[in-house]
This record gives structure tokens, C-alpha cells and sequence, in this order.
């Protein structure tokens, strides 16, 4: 168990080393390029996104920086503690470890992103609709993952029941 958590830690720092590489790079030198990827629904075309999320952005909610940061940090916190007590409960599992492994670069990155970048470096255009960053195809990831085993009955999925967040609650106070 300890060597697949392990794997699945150095998955993270792998994950948001490239993500932030890739705004190193483009923030540095092609952040005033743009040009196609698949047209016409694709292209590179970066720009600050300093609403620091998609909710606040679309609604114009104007909820600040720390807000956000906190909201980030407890969600990964959260993250974190409920991975954990997935492979207490119920073992390793490979989808749970891939899944998370996604879900935290995701929020690590969009941490990263509010506290170092103020806001987030957005530079793949979905023509007509927005703009997002390789964080954002993390989460996506995650998502689309949880779906698909939501649909295909995970042998974990099967064994948690309606008292997980009971069970959860118990074990983060426990950790307190």
C-alpha cells in the first residue's frame, strides 16, 4: 500500500510541475501569441484569468483572493484526508489512486495559481465558450473518472454505503 501512495504522490508533483512549467514558459515567452490548434474549436490564446474561478468569473461575484485561496485549501485538505480514508477503509485501489492522483494536481495547481500567479494563466481557447488551463483538464479528468466508475459499479463504489459521511467525519476527528 505504502509503495502505491508513493507512486501516486510523485504522479502529483509530476502533474503540477507540468502544469506550471507550461505558465513558466508561456508566461515568459508566448504570452502575446496566439494561433490555432484544431480549428475552429481549439486555440492557444493565454490570457490572466484574475477572478480566481470560474463561478465567481461567470457570475461576477467579485469574492475576493483569500477567499478563494481558503476555499482551495480546505478542499485539498479534504482531498487529502478523504484519499486517505479510502485506503484505510477499503484498501488500494489503482481508479482511487488515478483519480486522486488528478483531483489534488488539480487543486494543488489552482492553489499555486492564486496564491504565486494572482489569479490563473489560462491559455487554451474553447472557441465560444472559454479558456482553461491543464488544471482544468485535470479536474476534468476526475470527473469524466468518476462518472465512468460511478457507470461500471467500481468494486469500491459497491462497498461504501449511506454511512460514509458518518465514517468520514469520524475519521478526520480522529486525525484531530
Amino acid at each position: 500500500m505504502k509503495i502505491r501512495n508513493q507512486k501516486t504522490h510523485l504522479t502529483v508533483i509530476i502533474l503540477v510541475t507540468i502544469d506550471q512549467a507550461i505558465k513558466i514558459v508561456i508566461s515568459n515567452n508566448f504570452f502575446n501569441k496566439t494561433f490555432s490548434i484544431l480549428p475552429p474549436l481549439l486555440y492557444f490564446d493565454p490570457i490572466f484569468n484574475r477572478n480566481y474561478s470560474w463561478l465567481n468569473s461567470m457570475l461576477q461575484l467579485g469574492i475576493g483572493k483569500w477567499i478563494h485561496v481558503s476555499a482551495v485549501a480546505i478542499m485539498g485538505v479534504l482531498i487529502y484526508l478523504f484519499y486517505q480514508y479510502l485506503n484505510k477503509a477499503f484498501g488500494t485501489n489503482e481508479i482511487i489512486n488515478i483519480m486522486y492522483a488528478f483531483i489534488f494536481s488539480g487543486a494543488m495547481c489552482s492553489l499555486i495559481d492564486k496564491i504565486f500567479w494572482n489569479g490563473s494563466l489560462d491559455y487554451i481557447l474553447l472557441n465560444g465558450f472559454f479558456t482553461f488551463d491543464l488544471k482544468d483538464v485535470y479536474i476534468s479528468i476526475f470527473i469524466g473518472l468518476l462518472i465512468l466508475v460511478s457507470l461500471l459499479k467500481n468494486k469500491i463504489l459497491n462497498q461504501i454505503d449511506n454511512n460514509l459521511v458518518k465514517n468520514f467525519t469520524k475519521y478526520i476527528l480522529q486525525k484531530l
